[in-house]
């Protein structure tokens, strides 16, 4: 990564116009220029290559729903071999095809499913989103990378990444094969303790995700030539993947926003020694919780939230757990949960992993999907903000009474009513 630029010295003050532009604006001459290089939105036809959907009038429900785009998906690899998925808008021409699940079996060591086959009773496939393989959405698309959680797995939050796709964005979420659920697994039957400070290559593996997409982009038989935009570039990811895009955003000048839901470096995690984990990115960045989560303290997230620099976001959710940003609750419903279709098939499960697999899947936590849309809004506006799709933060605005009982807190520093980018 010696060639990847960093952004500890990156401003992104939304009140400052670099003075390349304004020599730029000087130059071509022209008011209208330096409104067409401030606002970004649109529908791939205003000149600026991307194709995000235009809102009129935005609010705080406006993001909660599935977008107007179908969506697509399909896997890519780095390349160490690692997978990477990958939702992305779709052509509605010839949207057809097979519909995109995963199970979750296929990330269980195979050890594992030999010595215990009970597992595989009953276990339903889930859909995560898309129609696999189809082309693409005309026009360019921002780029967001979503980095899954410790023993978590590249699909495990499908409910937010294709809906990100349904509102324009190509998500890529590579697989973190040393901390994955098949990874984690293997090493707890070779007899690793689980648990203690953890050594990832996960920021490394989601710099080579731009790489890989920029590469795609460029690569005339790829599904997505011509269809990346590189110079807009969020990063969302979940417990552990939270840690790892601030760090990333702090490495990598590429990226320009970041979101942890659940998870950060700064103050959190206890990784504020040396490196990445030390430094504070400036960049934009959202940090979402849960009130009930027992994995990631709160008073971590508040921690890392006030360490941040300017604009910055936090978000508590109400009577939720650390896996309201996943899908895990819902996989294995006749089971009640992965823990429990793992307990019931004979599998010992060690305590840290019960509460990896289980917290905020059941009582006093709500159900995870009376949450989803509040996380789908929260996600969706601050993405198309901070990336200069939307000129105001009307998306982020008023949420507590928007998700009644849902959204506990939304604070934010500073107010700011214009456009970041």
């Amino acid at each position: 990564m010696d060639h990847v630029e960093t952004n500890i010295d990156k401003s992104r003050s939304p009140l400052l116009i670099p003075f390349a532009i304004l020599l730029l604006v000087a130059t071509v001459g022209g008011v209208a220029t330096l409104l067409a290089l401030l606002h970004h939105g649109g529908n791939g036809t205003n000149g600026t290559g991307d194709n995000v959907p235009e809102v009129s009038s935005v609010g705080p429900t406006t993001f909660s729903k599935i977008g107007p785009m179908p969506v697509g998906q399909t896997t890519l690899h780095l390349k160490g071999g690692s997978a990477v998925e990958v939702w992305y808008p779709a052509s509605p021409d010839g949207y057809h095809g097979t519909e995109a699940t995963y199970n979750v079996l296929d990330y269980l060591p195979a050890s594992i499913l030999k010595a215990f086959p009970a597992l595989k009773a009953d276990n339903e496939p889930y859909r995560d989103g898309g129609i696999r393989n189809v082309e693409v959405a005309d026009g360019r698309h921002p780029l967001v990378l979503f980095s899954h959680g410790f023993t978590g797995f590249d699909t495990q939050s499908s409910f937010l990444t294709s809906h990100l796709a349904s509102w324009g964005f190509v998500v890529a979420a590579p697989e973190h094969g040393d901390r994955d659920l098949t990874g984690v697994l293997a090493k707890f039957l070779n007899g690793t303790a689980i648990g203690g400070k953890m050594v990832s290559q996960d920021v490394s593996q989601l710099s080579q995700t731009i790489d890989l997409m920029g590469q795609q982009s460029d690569d005339s038989s790829s599904l997505f030539n011509g269809h990346i935009d590189l110079t807009r570039i969020g990063a969302v990811g979940h417990s552990a993947g939270g840690s790892a895009v601030e760090k990333l955003a702090v490495v990598d000048k590429r990226v320009d926003s970041f979101i942890g839901l659940a998870g950060a470096s700064y103050g959190a995690f206890g990784q504020t020694d040396s490196g990445a984990g030390a430094s504070v990115p400036n960049v934009p960045g959202l940090i979402e919780y849960g009130t009930l989560d027992g994995v990631v303290k709160p008073s971590g997230m508040v921690s890392a939230y006030n360490a941040l620099k300017q604009p910055k976001r936090l978000i508590a959710l109400s009577s939720s757990g650390h896996l309201v940003f996943a899908d895990i609750c819902k996989l294995a419903p006749k089971h009640g949960g992965l823990i429990g279709a793992a307990e019931g098939a004979g599998l010992p499960v060690p305590d840290t992993l019960k509460s990896l697999g289980s917290d905020g899947c059941s009582a006093p936590a709500m159900s995870v999907t009376e949450a989803w849309p509040a996380i789908r809004q929260s996600v969706t506006a601050q993405l198309r903000w901070t990336l200069g799709f939307d000129e105001s933060q009307a998306g982020l605005e008023g949420l507590q009474a928007a998700f009644n009982g849902i959204v506990a807190q939304n604070t934010t520093e500073p107010t700011v009513s214009g456009p970041v980018r």
